[in-house]
């Protein structure tokens, strides 16, 4: 049923992105998609050890709403909701039973690709912001670091691509600093 949900979601994307035909410029991008958790707090450098080390729940699992201000410069809101996993090494070690996770951030993004290149359907960004995140019955703000990439296939739909570095506020709690992946479909509108 989940699979089918998203099947839809993403034929409506491509529907809508298929039937703007005017000129007018876009002011807003909504995404729709997953988002991965490494919250392993190890050094031994396998940040992309993806079946030990990261935490996801298999459904759509994070919706943003990005305000485009300039050619460079757009605000997002983001949610993201996750399960935080025991059978997965949690801040160097475990946990003793999974725990929910709920985060919601107010990032600012800076797009440098066309200052780089002339390639309209490859736009890397950076990101810096605050969220706030809620595991279990504890909740910690953290700033926001990171980076990203949309890739457009065509002028109003695409695939996004990101990473952020949240680093906690208060240091010892489950989710202090952590790292979250995601991949979004995106329209812009």
């Amino acid at each position: 049923m989940k699979s089918l949900i998203l099947l839809l979601l993403s034929s409506t994307f491509v529907l809508v992105a298929q039937e703007k035909t005017t000129n007018v410029k876009s002011k807003w991008i909504i995404g729709i998609g997953a988002n991965f958790i490494d919250n392993t707090s190890t050094k031994d450098n396998q940040y992309f050890n993806s079946t030990n080390r990261w935490n996801y729940t298999p459904s759509v699992s994070k919706l943003s709403l990005e305000r485009i201000l300039s050619e460079q410069f757009s605000i997002e809101c983001a949610l993201g909701i996750n399960s935080i996993s025991a059978d997965k090494m949690q801040n160097g070690g475990s946990i003793k039973e999974d725990q929910k996770y709920l985060g919601a951030d107010l990032n600012g993004k800076f797009y440098f690709g066309k200052a780089l290149y002339k390639c309209p359907a490859i736009d890397p960004f950076i990101v810096a912001g605050f969220g706030i995140n809620k595991v279990g019955e504890i909740t910690n703000r953290t700033p926001n670091y990171g980076f990203g990439l949309n890739l457009w296939f065509n002028p109003s739909f695409g695939l996004r691509l990101q990473t952020v570095g949240k680093y906690g506020i208060i240091q010892n709690t489950l989710m202090n600093n952590h790292i979250q992946h995601s991949a979004e479909l995106v329209l812009k509108f």
